[in-house]
């Protein structure tokens, strides 16, 4: 998400307040060696090498050197499936640390029973705009190659949903492979299974009314019309297009397949749009 100077500062403090500043002693916490069946006291750290967590992993192999970040999608159907955000402090290329906490649709304030209003030049209004609400706790953190697990409950809930969205998102690969073939059909299904906003996207396509009707040779006239730089290879007498992994290409596909990329009749100008919402024309009486 793109974050004004007190926003990074918010999160740069929990961070800081939470996981790094903490005092810890014997008597104010435990580290434990991860155990999956162990019941976690809330003064343990359960800890293991990233390397033997593998679903964490590719979590934080999805978010590292990622920059530019990805514009947040805040349409329904993205927040309703939001299981978690990540902080990642350090900057792309140097040492980071990736700090995750559980996140569900509710902590979006429209979504909550009742009005939300506020106070202004001695006026109370309702608030209209879209909300979200951060608390301040860390579920877990990866630091240096290793794991540190501050409350076992949520992280189980983040990882146990991470590791169902990969299956999908393989799946939905698969599926799109049989329609528009892709020529590095692995990298692809592992940038799709490795990133979860690739993954809603990519399994969003397999929902789409017109999925079965996808093929190369409707996709090419709007790569064509956008300027869109996706190459197209014939290997072995079928002609796919070619995915690229760096963060300047590796959206494209899925853009392109969830009908992005639209032109205004007003303007004739071009758009890339993230809302889906249809708009009924109608007939004037």
């Amino acid at each position: 998400m793109s974050l004004s100077g007190e926003a990074a500062e918010f999160f740069r403090d929990d961070v800081l307040g939470r996981a790094i500043n903490k005092p810890i002693s014997d008597e104010a916490w435990r580290l434990l060696e991860l155990d999956p069946v162990y019941k976690q006291e809330t003064s343990d750290v359960e800890h293991a090498r990233l390397s033997d967590v593998p679903e964490v992993d590719l979590a934080c192999d999805a978010y590292r050197n990622l920059a530019p970040a990805p514009e947040f999608d805040a349409s329904d159907e993205f927040v309703k499936r939001l299981a978690y955000y990540v902080i990642v402090a350090g900057a792309p290329g140097g040492e980071q640390a990736f700090f995750f906490r559980s996140f569900t649709a509710s902590a979006e304030l429209r979504r909550k029973t009742g009005a939300a209003i506020f106070r202004r030049d001695g006026q109370f209004d309702r608030v209209e705009e879209r909300i979200f609400l951060f608390d301040e706790s860390i579920d877990c953190f990866v630091f240096d190659g290793e794991l540190f697990v501050i409350r076992k409950g949520d992280y189980r809930r983040i990882f146990q949903q991470f590791a169902a969205l990969q299956a999908k998102a393989r799946e939905a690969a698969k599926a799109l492979d049989g329609r528009v073939p892709i020529a590095n059909f692995d990298a692809f299904a592992d940038a799709c299974a490795r990133q979860a906003a690739m993954a809603d996207k990519l399994i969003a396509v397999q929902g789409r009314s017109y999925f079965s009707t996808l093929t190369l040779e409707k996709l090419e006239p709007v790569i064509a019309e956008f300027g869109l730089d996706i190459g197209v290879e014939t290997i072995d007498g079928v002609r796919k297009l070619v995915f690229k992994t760096d963060p300047a290409h590796r959206w494209l596909i899925v853009k392109l397949l969830d009908d992005d990329y639209l032109r205004s009749t007003l303007t004739d100008l071009h758009y890339e749009a993230n809302s889906k919402l249809r708009h009924s024309a109608r007939e004037a009486n």
